[in-house]
């Protein structure tokens, strides 16, 4: 007979182990959530459960309602996740077989692999492509790490369909030149937002303040349960559409609801109309990015102060602290500390380790991955020589609401020392 380990005494001997200090919040944040959204959700949950209602509810609309609001776009829908967001800002488009979308090089893989999966569309007869779109590969600014507008303009091409700028990191691309890019080769300009929330950009043409998804056509927004806000336990999204796209497009709000519902247009179930994918969001994630959604602003500010404070720590070191663009504020997805070489940024992650701190993966190159460097998926690359620098010399630094004091003062020290 097997002899069964009591489980406090596990229990006793894990939480006896020196505590890491986590690369990132979201964990805590679901075991210590605030009473009030704990008790909004139960309350969803218990409706739910009653209605047999779990999406395309009310929670869902009016999340799409106060997103809408928050960021200044002139709609707003909820999606299953942010890389559905990219999917459909680009299948929407209904752009050509063969059409390339401008991305930087610098991001998440699934920028990319959004743009592979979304169908083109032969504007001769509607009829679909797969493997139809090409991401071309772009080198990004060696300060801000988001998309270089002169390195997009070079890159230019007779096929060039889109531009998707990246704010990375939390600090939004340079939107004006990339606006105006766009504009002058008649493209479309797509916003991958995921790690924005929080952020913004002013403009000193007009003078006024831009947040992000709502200055070129599309925003894509993740919601999942590690960004500013979001989800807990399923992964959520947001696609936004500025007024410039419902003036070409006035029928995209309506194909947006239909794409996300597989395919349907009208109130029948099994009548689609469309093509369309399964990428509504569930009304529990809703309840939960509704909730968050009132304490952006305070989270924001917390990872702003967090980060000041690291920085403050780094001066008069070789290390980089993250660069802020003037006018722009910067959400802090994530603290970048750029080291001068491997062997300094090695010696860092040494430093982090044995003072409990987690050394979190960096974002690599897209255009090395395994099918865009075997050519696998079709892509196009430019020269990429900051991109490749910084993937290598880019250390992230835990930087989120839920780090207690004593716990920013060790990330202190580590920083601090010379």
């Amino acid at each position: 007979m097997l002899k069964t380990i009591p489980i406090t005494v596990k229990a006793q001997h894990y939480w006896t182990k020196k505590p890491t200090i986590p690369a990132q919040g979201n964990g805590r944040r679901l075991l210590n959530r605030l009473p009030h959204i704990q008790e909004q959700v139960e309350a969803i949950i218990r409706n739910n459960v009653d209605s047999g209602s779990h999406t395309n509810g009310v929670l869902g609309a009016e999340l799409e309602r106060r997103f809408k609001e928050a960021v200044n776009a002139a709609a707003a829908f909820a999606l299953d996740c942010g890389s559905s967001a990219i999917r459909a800002a680009c299948e929407l488009l209904r752009l050509p077989p063969g059409s390339e979308v401008i991305i930087p090089a610098y991001t998440f893989i699934m920028t990319a692999y959004s743009v592979s999966d979304a169908f083109a569309v032969n504007p001769a007869d509607g009829t679909f492509s797969k493997l139809g779109l090409v991401p071309v590969f772009v080198d990004v600014d060696p300060r801000t790490y988001t998309l270089d507008p002169l390195k997009a303009r070079a890159a230019i091409s007779d096929k060039t369909a889109a531009i998707i700028v990246v704010h990375m990191l939390g600090q939004m691309g340079d939107m004006r030149p990339l606006l105006e890019l766009a504009e002058e080769y008649h493209l479309f300009l797509i916003e991958d937002a995921a790690q924005a929330h929080g952020a913004t950009y002013y403009d000193p043409l007009t003078q006024s303040t831009w947040y992000p998804g709502s200055i070129g056509h599309f925003g894509c927004f993740s919601m999942s349960d590690v960004k500013v806000i979001g989800s807990m336990g399923a992964d959520a999204g947001m696609l936004t559409v500025t007024q410039k796209l419902l003036d070409l497009y006035p029928e995209i709000a309506a194909y947006i609801r239909g794409w996300r519902n597989t395919g349907r247009l009208s109130e029948h179930r099994y009548r689609h109309q469309m093509w369309g994918i399964r990428a509504r969001m569930d009304e529990y994630s809703a309840a939960e990015c509704l909730a968050e959604l009132a304490f952006l602003e305070v989270w924001t500010e917390r990872r702003r102060s967090i980060a000041a404070r690291y920085s403050a720590a780094l001066a008069g070191s070789c290390l980089q602290p993250p660069y802020i663009a003037a006018g722009r504020r910067h959400a802090f997805f994530n603290y970048m500390v750029k080291a001068p070489d491997v062997h300094t940024r090695k010696n860092l992650e040494s430093r982090m380790k044995v003072a409990g701190i987690q050394v979190a993966d960096a974002y690599t190159n897209v255009a090395e991955q395994e099918l865009y460097r075997t050519g696998k998926l079709p892509c196009r690359a430019e020269a990429l020589d900051v991109t490749k620098e910084i993937t290598d010399l880019l250390v992230p630094i835990p930087c989120y609401p839920e780090l207690t004091e004593s716990e920013i003062e060790r990330i202190e020290e580590v920083l601090a020392f010379r």
